[in-house]
């Protein structure tokens, strides 16, 4: 009882830390340093910035910039270690005023709570609607954040960039789409329902051509011949493309949509993402989509 008493008061004193911050005058405010929040998880990363704030620290940072891309990641932010298992001692050093982590994954919230007050956000989960607790996970640390409109903002931005993406779309020839990226020379993750990315081909009206629910986080690992077992299929793959040596080979030329010339590479683009990674898949494959 006690624990939980002092976990309520952390979370009270967070929160009227925030306000009080808020409640002064303007010139005041700007030299006020902003609260020390740290992110372990990528998605709740990406959606810290989209609102406008930028974590003190996160795990992996580097990889964040080759695999999330954007929204860019401020190059002085700390790096944390792995985001399955942080440096915990570097952590407590840091003394985050609040730690964002993702429920299910790397460290369990009771331990992170013994650090600093902890938001451990669901974004995949049996239920499968990626795309759907990505939005409740920016009202969620807004409302944290006190970021309230921000969010608003974003997410009537985030609607309205869809609406336009699928409007695009319009001339598309319809085709069922294939995603996929490779985990080895020949072997393919494919993305199908419950990953975030079968979300926002619903949302733009396009069809998966992968039905399969897959794993816990909506992919099958598959080999070629899954692809061939697609052949109306528009192969979308995910840099990095085949390798050269797989390129060369009969045995790709021979898949029907190589040999139909129906494959599209898209930049990298995060698959265990939030609304910003959802937003950057739509408008790479729409762009990818139009006609040459």
């Amino acid at each position: 009882m006690k624990a939980i008493a002092n976990l309520a008061l952390s979370r009270r004193s967070f929160s009227a830390a925030i306000l009080a911050v808020l409640a002064m005058p303007q010139h005041v405010r700007a030299q006020q340093p902003e609260p020390r929040i740290t992110a372990l998880d990528w998605a709740w990363a990406e959606t810290l910035l989209a609102l406008g704030t930028r974590p003190s620290a996160i795990a992996e940072a580097e990889l964040y910039r080759e695999r999330v891309v954007t929204p860019e990641l401020p190059r002085d932010v700390i790096d944390l270690g792995l985001r399955s298992w942080p440096n915990m001692e570097l952590l407590k050093s840091l003394r985050p005023d609040l730690i964002l982590s993702q429920a299910g994954y790397g460290v369990q919230a009771t331990s992170l709570e013994a650090v600093a007050p902890t938001l451990a956000l669901p974004l995949f989960t049996p239920e499968r609607r990626p795309l759907q607790l990505a939005e409740a996970g920016l009202d969620a640390i807004a409302a944290r954040i006190q970021r309230e409109q921000k969010a608003l903002q974003y997410k009537t931005e985030f609607e309205q960039k869809l609406s336009e993406v699928r409007a695009s779309l319009r001339s598309y020839d319809g085709r069922p789409l294939l995603i996929a990226k490779f985990a080895d020379e020949r072997i393919f993750d494919i993305y199908g329902p419950g990953s975030l990315f079968d979300d926002v081909l619903g949302r733009l009206g396009l069809e998966n051509a992968w039905t399969k629910s897959g794993n816990h986080w909506g992919f099958s690992t598959s080999g070629l011949d899954a692809v061939a077992r697609n052949p109306e299929a528009r192969l979308v793959i995910i840099e990095p493309g085949p390798p050269e040596k797989l390129f060369d080979s009969a045995l790709w030329r021979a898949i029907p949509s190589v040999k139909a010339n129906r494959v599209v590479t898209i930049p990298p683009t995060w698959v265990f993402g939030a609304l910003p990674s959802a937003l950057r898949f739509a408008s790479i494959l729409g762009r990818a989509l139009q006609p040459s």
